[in-house]
């Protein structure tokens, strides 16, 4: 994968943030009480974790739009669609994006 990047929308701090994870990003990355926005340059995917609030999912929609008005501003000849994906349904063009993706591992009881 040549190009992808990575955001994560939180309101853990009591304000609602987007901030982009680093280039070197894995599946250990994606946070199941945010939600998670990945660019591969077609397409832009909303990963939302099983706990993530209401509150986030909107907040997080809206940041989404606002990314790929900003993108299709930017780069005219590539507009990206946006896909949502959740937690364990994950596509094959989400994954591949991902070093050494593996099935989530399920907590210990």
């Amino acid at each position: 994968m040549k190009y992808a990047r990575l955001f994560r929308c939180s309101n853990e701090k009591g304000y609602f943030a987007v901030s982009e994870k680093c280039s070197d990003f894995c599946q250990d990355d994606l946070a199941d009480d945010d939600i998670m926005l990945l660019d591969n340059g077609k397409e832009v995917y909303m990963w939302v974790g099983t706990q993530t609030s209401q509150v986030e999912i909107k907040l997080s929609l809206k940041a989404c739009q606002v990314y790929i008005q900003h993108m299709r501003s930017k780069e005219s000849e590539t507009p990206r669609k946006l896909r949502l994906v959740r937690k364990g349904n994950e596509p094959h063009c989400f994954t591949r994006c991902f070093h050494g993706w593996g099935a989530f591992k399920t907590p210990l009881a």
